[in-house]
């Protein structure tokens, strides 16, 4: 396992030719008369993706899948391989399904947080998940407590299942595909899962009542995203029992009939006596559900517990997410890396350029540091012009910057806005809350006016309903009403993908900042511009619940027009992060943290070294100097490289057991 912090790692050019090399050594055998036509041909030149209309042989389909580290799983597609043509696709033309759109997913309840989406995956990625998995299943385990904290224990958990490796989620077009489609859904980042598990219940099989966290033991899970895989013929419910007291994991004694059974069967079997907070999700093809085990201040959720229900007749397969409130399995898909999809990841097209397929799309801007999103067509003409009215009626009419808020009080009061709002907290993934209610603010911007100077969403400003004390705006959302003709981009100078100076916009708080113009006319910052009825999701906290600095931004001035924003915020009056129940305090005692800071006036690369050997990792760029920060959260022993542009080393570092260390890097110009 290797460092927790771990950016966008893609795939290098020297692992793009090994991995090309894997292919060739496959076909050697096939002779220099037609190798070319057989093998790569049909393959496009970055990555492991069959052309459109190519067909692939038995032999250039086992090449394939060989390279992408699953040669174990040949025998499910022997005989048919037309799903690796599938699996294989060029992965933008992939299509996404009814529940994947920013629109799919059904609140089923508050406590715990559960939403259903119908439709998420397509039958085809559920048959290539089954078969990918079918031949090398073997018998789960749960975590205990004690020497075998990770073992088998049947009478808790009796099914089977398999987990995805990293070259795998990696290499295979139709994986990559699906696995982004998740992390948007949850708005987790792409590196903060576990590897895909695929898991198969046979009849009577079954997973007794559980939280899927655990802390204390160094499994620490903000939530959960289960696929089922296929239909099955009877049982097999996600069951969470709010409400009920039959079902534990003990012996129960039946008063009617005097028989006893163990554990969630009977509990299982009668829906009848479902209480009216129970939550009882039966598989369907394709069908995900997403829950919280924490809540947003890192508490465990103990009604998260739940119970995989006993298969009855069929089998059940089912595919889970694991999240992660750190970056823990090191795959993401950045730019330049065969993952990247322009559909769904960075900034989107100009309106005139995009394409139907994006017309109501949502782009994850920003994976991490901070988190951003933007969803196209957020609001329809109905909503967008009741906005307008609402604005023009609450706006003050002098100068060139107008502001009001609306309370939640307000918000309620209008059926529009409060339907709005619970759109927004969607959006946003926070589970309903009565202690953090909306709250609405107007905001224009007229030509001329100065723009807003950097500044962070959290703490909320003085004039915010329900600021002060310990307040934290964790999120906010917001809708576009009108669009300025020149000006009023969002910039994010500390962004990790930014590649202007961090000061460029000065530093929040300073009382006096450098210009905004000279600012917002910086190179290489991230930079947003949505469009009329578009929606952004900006997080003011991380997964953690921790406070993100780089979530800091500037609203630029407006040259011609104006721009007009309704924005909800979510504010939690006394937001504390729970003393148990986080990712960092589960694992202080053995993840240091470590802060690189670059002294050089030039960006330079990090890499995490395996332990065990192999090729470095990369874990992204620290932005040039002097003075930038890095942080990551690893381990005693670990070793990095910092190397220049060039792929000159700079450095080796190797982490101590301090809880804090930083390490100066090119602090002489001798390095």
């Amino acid at each position: 396992r290797g460092p927790v912090e771990m950016p966008a790692p893609g795939w290098s050019p020297l692992r793009r030719l090994l991995l090309r090399l894997a292919v060739l050594s496959i076909a050697t055998s096939w002779g220099p008369a037609d190798f070319g036509s057989r093998c790569c041909g049909t393959l496009s030149a970055d990555a492991l993706e069959v052309k459109a209309g190519a067909s692939l042989t038995k032999d250039e389909a086992f090449a394939l899948l060989k390279a992408a580290g699953g040669e174990k799983a040949w025998s499910a597609f022997e005989e048919d391989h037309s799903l690796l043509e599938f699996a294989f696709s060029d992965q933008a033309t992939f299509p996404t399904p009814s529940g994947g759109l920013p629109s799919a997913g059904k609140v089923m309840s508050q406590s715990p947080y559960v939403t259903v989406f119908d439709d998420f995956l397509t039958e085809k990625e559920c048959d290539f998940l089954r078969s990918f998995a079918r031949t090398r299943l073997a018998p789960a385990m749960v975590v205990q407590s004690g020497d075998n904290w990770y073992d088998t224990q049947t009478q808790t958990r009796n099914n089977e299942q398999h987990w995805l490796t990293q070259q795998e989620e990696k290499s295979v077009p139709a994986l990559r595909h699906l696995l982004k489609r998740m992390h948007r859904a949850s708005r987790v980042p792409d590196e903060h899962a576990e590897a895909l598990q695929i898991g198969r219940y046979n009849v009577s099989t079954k997973y007794e009542g559980h939280l899927d966290t655990d802390p204390p033991n160094r499994v620490a899970r903000p939530m959960t995203l289960i696929v089922y895989l296929a239909d099955v013929g009877s049982g097999g419910d996600t069951l969470f029992p709010v409400g009920r007291d039959d079902c534990t994991a003990v012996w129960h004694e039946d008063k009617e009939s005097n028989q006893r059974t163990y554990g969630a069967a009977t509990c299982c079997a009668t829906p009848e006596k479902d209480a009216p907070e129970t939550v009882r999700v039966s598989p369907k093809l394709g069908r995900a559900v997403l829950f919280f085990s924490h809540r947003p201040d890192g508490s465990v959720d103990q009604q998260s517990k739940h119970i995989g229900c006993p298969v009855v007749a069929g089998e059940k397969w089912i595919a889970q997410r694991w999240f992660r409130f750190e970056p823990y399995n090191r795959v993401a898909y950045g730019i330049g890396t065969p993952g990247f999809d322009a559909r769904f990841d960075g900034l989107p097209p100009a309106p005139a350029l995009q394409t139907d397929s994006s017309s109501e799309g949502l782009w994850k801007v920003s994976d991490i540091g901070p988190r951003v999103f933007l969803q196209r067509s957020f609001v329809d003409d109905f909503v967008h012009s009741h906005l307008l009215r609402l604005a023009e009626a609450t706006l003050a009419s002098s100068g060139t910057v107008d502001e009001s808020w609306l309370d939640p009080e307000a918000v309620v009061a209008d059926d529009t806005l409060r339907s709005l709002a619970e759109r927004a907290r969607q959006f946003a993934r926070l589970p309903p809350h009565s202690e953090a209610p909306a709250v609405l603010r107007l905001r224009r911007l007229r030509a001329g006016s100065g723009g807003e100077h950097l500044h962070r969403d959290s703490p909320p400003p003085p004039s915010a309903p329900g600021a002060g004390g310990q307040a934290a705006q964790l999120a906010s959302v917001l809708v576009y009403l009108r669009v300025p003709a020149d000006g009023g981009h969002v910039a994010f100078p500390e962004a990790l993908q930014s590649k202007s100076n961090p000061l460029a916009c000065g530093r929040v708080g300073d009382d006096a900042q450098d210009d905004l113009a000279a600012c917002c006319a910086s190179e290489g910052m991230l930079k947003l511009r949505p469009s009329r009825g578009d929606a952004v999701l900006l997080y003011s906290h991380d997964v953690e619940g921790k406070l993100d600095e780089r979530s800091s931004h500037v609203v630029c001035p407006v040259s011609a027009g104006e721009s007009l924003v309704a924005e909800f915020s979510f504010i939690f009056p006394n937001f504390v992060l729970a003393s148990g129940g986080t990712a960092a305090k589960a694992a202080s005692a053995s993840q240091p943290l470590v802060e690189f800071e670059n002294m050089r006036r030039e960006a330079l690369q990090l890499f995490w070294v395996p332990p065990a050997g192999g090729e470095e990792a990369a874990m992204g760029e620290l932005p040039a100097g002097p003075h930038s920060v890095r942080p990551f959260t690893s381990f005693a022993g670990h070793v990095f490289h910092v190397r220049d542009a060039d792929g000159n080393l700079l450095q080796e570092v190797k982490v101590g057991a301090e809880p804090h260390q930083r390490v100066q890097v090119g602090a002489s110009e001798e390095l």
